[in-house]
């Protein structure tokens, strides 16, 4: 038994040695096998080129099994699907099955897409312009076409004599787009019984269609209305024509003349139309009138102008028999009546005076001119109470009355400005008494200096236009002031701007005397003055010159004579200021009549 056993030993022991290498050799092939794969899978790609009608397209889309590939991209192993697809074009499909390797498809041509336009035009067009981005052709006098052409947008321009339209068309790959042309056209038959004359055909948005001379037919037209207009030796009809489709439609055009005879006393008169174009003078034969009322104008000189409106029949002579009118009178009243009509009762006064020079006592003449009169008034009185014054409009009623006594209006405004009197005469009175404060404090505005220096009032019992005029006369007593401002903003003020000039004894610049007086009736017994005289010394531009060095500078600043601008005010500079309100107040007093004294100061605001 034991020899037996020492046999098998010895064969176990060197499998067990040669297991190990066993099955590091099966992973070595496994490994290697994976390695291949990865090798061979990088050089499994699919590689192609999409072309339509031998033109690249890089725009196609290509799906591998439902997915995005571009040409060169790394595929799968197995069963596949490879589609194109390109707008304009057919679609590629194909099924492979794909094994280790490149696989190239090679060029793939899509065919284009085509699909069938179909025109058809009746009657046949003189031109059809059918264009796509592909495909484009013309036909003339054609009745359509049907064609297989580019599957696209199409645009479809059909031109007849009197009508054109524009229709786009889409073509879609395997069926027919249809585009019919079949526009509704008829005719007319133009006439008329002067064989000279002509027409235009417009449309009613006045786009022309024809034009010429009759007789005329005219085809191809669109069924709608028209405008004809037919012109004779300058006369000119306008009608409405109706065309209906597929009949010749008859419109005959009559001019119908007749006649008239103008005579006039005195002869001699110019005819003119209402265009202004003359005709002839009196005694006047008119030929070739159209039936209807003309209106003419008739012009004599010293005449008044005549208008008349005649009334012309066909085939017969009408006559019209006139007598001119002095101008003078007729433009008076006609004038008058016009400025009448328009409420200007000042200029309807005026020319209605005309009218009476020509041809005084004219009972109608009077009449008008008493109306104006009256009217006026009213309106001035309607005027005067707008702005306030009643009694003036109390008072102009009362004249209007005079001419028109039995006028409501004139009563009634009476009343209703009776009450409101004593509330203007209130408000008068105190305007009055504030006008010289209100004027002299709004005429300072502006004067910056102003308020460094005393406001002086004085008061006079002379009319406040005698004490505006005795003002200006003194200022000009010399020294003489330079009246540099004079107004006058009411009835009842006055403004007065003087300057004095002081000179040194080299006639430079040694100061500047600058006034302002404002005046007002602030009763009918009262007259306020209100003044302020503004003191300036010089002090020369530049410190270091000749002329400041010898007292007498040549180019100078103007210095307020005042504490607030000067601090430390000489007596020299004292006196300049006494001395300048002296002179004036002065002056005004002499003016006015009264005894020069010292200024009287007044409480007016600065």
């Amino acid at each position: 038994m034991e020899k037996s056993g020492t046999p098998k030993k010895h064969v176990q022991r060197p499998l067990r040695i040669l297991r190990p290498l066993f099955w590091w050799l099966i992973l070595v092939l496994v490994l290697y096998g994976i390695r291949t794969h990865q090798r061979l899978m990088e050089k499994t790609r699919l590689d192609f080129t999409v072309t339509m009608q031998g033109q690249p397209h890089y725009e196609a889309s290509t799906t591998f099994d439902g997915k995005p590939i571009i040409s060169g991209q790394k595929i799968s192993l197995g069963n596949h699907t490879f589609t194109v697809t390109l707008t304009k074009g057919e679609t590629f499909s194909t099924n492979m099955f794909v094994w280790y390797g490149e696989h190239n498809l090679g060029t793939i041509d899509l065919k284009r897409t085509m699909g069938t336009l179909s025109v058809t035009a009746d009657p046949p067009a003189p031109f059809i312009f059918i264009r796509g981005p592909e495909w484009s052709v013309t036909l003339t006098n054609s009745s359509g076409l049907t064609q297989s052409v580019p599957t696209d947008q199409y645009t479809v321009e059909s031109r007849y004599t009197h009508w054109d339209r524009t229709d786009n068309v889409t073509v879609f790959a395997g069926s027919t787009a249809s585009r019919p042309i079949a526009p509704r056209f008829g005719a007319v038959q133009l006439s008329c019984n002067q064989s000279d004359a002509t027409f235009q055909l417009l449309t009613l948005d006045d786009r022309q269609e024809e034009a010429g001379g009759f007789p005329d037919l005219i085809t191809q037209l669109p069924e709608g209305n028209y405008k004809l207009i037919s012109q004779h030796h300058g006369h000119q009809r306008a009608q409405t024509l109706a065309v209906k489709a597929g009949i010749t439609n008859d419109n005959p055009v009559e001019f119908s003349y007749g006649a008239a005879d103008l005579e006039t006393t005195p002869s001699g008169a110019t005819v003119q139309d209402a265009d202004g174009r003359e005709w002839g003078i009196t005694p006047l034969n008119l030929t070739e009138l159209l039936p209807g009322s003309p209106r003419l104008t008739i012009h004599l000189g010293g005449y008044e102008p005549v208008t008349l409106t005649l009334t012309i029949t066909a085939n017969q002579t009408s006559t019209f028999r006139t007598n001119l009118v002095s101008v003078g009178y007729t433009a008076g009243m006609k004038s008058a009546r016009e400025f009448m009509a328009s409420a200007d009762y000042g200029r309807a006064l005026r020319a209605v005076g005309d009218a009476l020079f020509a041809k005084p006592d004219d009972t109608e003449a009077l009449t008008l001119q008493r109306e104006a009169t009256g009217l006026g008034q009213i309106q001035n009185a309607k005027m005067l109470a707008q702005s306030g014054d009643y009694i003036g409009g109390g008072n102009e009623l009362k004249l209007a009355l005079q001419s028109l006594p039995d006028n409501d209006e004139a009563k009634q405004l009476i009343a209703d400005y009776k009450p409101h009197e004593p509330e203007q005469i209130e408000r008068e009175r105190i305007e009055h008494l504030n006008s010289g404060t209100n004027t002299f404090n709004a005429f300072l505005m502006g004067q910056s200096d102003a308020e460094l220096f005393d406001s002086h009032i004085l008061k006079t019992t002379m009319p406040v236009k005698d004490v505006e005029a005795a003002i200006l006369n003194a200022l000009r007593i010399p020294p003489a002031f330079q009246v540099t401002t004079h107004n006058n903003p009411t009835s009842y003020t006055f403004e007065i701007g003087a300057v004095q000039e002081l000179s040194t004894y080299l006639a430079t610049s040694a100061g500047r005397r600058q006034c302002f007086i404002v005046g007002a009736q602030t009763r009918p017994d009262e007259t306020q003055i209100i003044y302020k005289v503004l003191e300036y010394k010089t002090e020369a531009q530049i410190k270091f010159s000749i002329g400041n060095l010898i007292g007498a500078p040549v180019a100078v600043n103007y210095i307020p004579v005042s504490p607030a601008r000067i601090p430390k005010m000489t007596d020299k500079l004292i006196a300049q200021l006494q001395g300048g309100v002296s002179n004036l107040t002065v002056r005004i007093q002499g003016a006015i009549g009264q005894t020069p004294a010292p200024p009287v100061q007044s409480a007016i605001p600065q």
